[in-house]
């Protein structure tokens, strides 16, 4: 469960960008919370939905843009010995951040123990990474990074007290110190750490991916697991995509799937299905294929999934079908949560969503972007008309937009 996370200085955020899934003190809609036992604290709640709204180009795409990164870093896929950090996107626009680290934490429960993770780095190499948790309700230090000087290729690994058994080694200056705990070295509290953040289920910005028509590592995920192959079909048909099924066939460079529709002769169906490759579906049901199998990963495991522009090229009823998929508890057994950016304001519903759980991006006349929650309006009621008050730009996060005329009609004109 993602409980908090905050990054700084990284792209359009030259500030501190924070976010939060632990409710406010609100009974209100009571079904949008899940909670999760732990070891030493109680039970801990967290909301299971999260909306991001803001104007185009207000800085929402790049909280999931570094998080797909983050991922991708902890599973160690981008950075080799004495590359430049893929990561590293520092805010250009002001001299004192363009070469200035980024800084990162998150906190998040896993294995009923509450974690916080945290890391800054520049160009070239971590600056500070730490891992804490609480398995007795009390801050306890798992490891931390000691810095070698710059010549060396390498820093150590210092372990808290509570691992005084293993022995310190080194890790490469542009490699996190959480992903060689995923494999290489195994350790019970620190595996179980970057185990959930590896395992975070993250649709990137754009939808670079979907909109190839494929995404590999989602595609070898269901050929592995076929079991999933027909509750994917059936979640495609009752979505209205036309689908009555498809067919995956592994290749050389991948994975390769065929939709099949039903056959039809004056009206009358055959009985049979016609194959249409995936590319050639429209970009709505390509998206949602993909959408689909991150949701599969997500509910089965308990995961957080976190995505970009939701609704884009998908019916409103749509993404309200995988919002209630969420708020389902008898679905989403293990506690999923779903953050998302989205256009959609017919999902600014005041009757099934919470103040707190509506987040809003906006940017400055200097290129700078700002996050703040719906929860941060203190005249706003649960009951308020939440998408009429947004479109009236009463919360900002909306374009802010020049007379037409101005645009079009020059001085003289009729």
């Amino acid at each position: 469960m993602i409980l908090n996370l905050e990054f700084k200085n990284y792209r359009s955020f030259k500030g501190t960008c924070s976010f939060t899934t632990e409710p406010t003190s609100t009974k209100a809609k009571a079904d949008n919370l899940c909670e999760v036992e732990t070891h030493a604290e109680g039970n801990k709640k967290a909301l299971k939905i999260s909306l991001i709204y803001g104007a185009n180009a207000s800085g929402k795409t790049n909280i999931i843009k570094f998080l797909y990164g983050f991922r991708r870093w902890v599973l160690n896929l981008d950075n080799r010995v004495g590359d430049d950090i893929a990561l590293y996107q520092p805010f250009k626009f002001d001299s004192s951040t363009a070469n200035a680290p980024i800084d990162f934490s998150i906190e998040f429960i896993a294995q009923k123990i509450r974690y916080k993770y945290e890391f800054s780095f520049s160009r070239l190499q971590i600056e500070s990474e730490s891992l804490t948790y609480y398995p007795n309700g009390k801050l306890t230090q798992l490891y931390e990074r000691t810095l070698l000087p710059e010549e060396k290729e390498s820093d150590t690994l210092k372990f808290g007290s509570s691992l005084s058994a293993y022995k310190p080694f080194n890790v490469f200056k542009n490699q996190l110190l959480i992903s060689k705990f995923l494999k290489d070295t195994p350790c019970e509290p620190i595996t179980n750490a970057a185990k959930y953040l590896a395992d975070m289920v993250i649709s990137n910005g754009f939808h670079e991916d979907t909109m190839l028509g494929e995404d590999k590592e989602v595609l070898r995920w269901l050929y592995a697991r076929p079991e999933n192959k027909k509750l994917l079909a059936e979640f495609l048909a009752f979505a209205d995509t036309g689908m009555a099924g498809f067919q995956m066939v592994k290749r050389s460079d991948g994975v390769e799937v065929t939709s099949q529709h039903g056959l039809y002769e004056n009206g009358e169906a055959m009985g049979k299905t016609a194959d249409l490759p995936l590319k050639e579906e429209s970009f709505g049901t390509r998206s949602l294929f993909i959408i689909g199998c991150h949701i599969l990963q997500a509910i089965q495991t308990g995961s957080p999934f976190f995505i970009d522009e939701m609704d884009s090229g998908l019916h409103s009823y749509i993404t309200q079908l995988i919002v209630d998929i969420f708020r389902n508890e008898r679905i989403n057994r293990n506690n999923a949560q779903l953050i998302f950016t989205t256009h959609d304001v017919n999902l600014l519903d005041q009757n099934t969503i919470r103040k707190d759980q509506v987040w809003f991006t906006e940017k400055d006349e200097y290129g700078v972007s700002e996050m703040f929650s719906l929860s941060d309006f203190e005249d706003v009621r649960e009951d308020t008309l939440f998408a009429k008050w947004y479109l009236n730009n009463k919360f900002g996060g909306v374009p802010s937009l020049q007379s037409l005329e101005k645009l079009f009609v020059k001085d003289g004109q009729g």
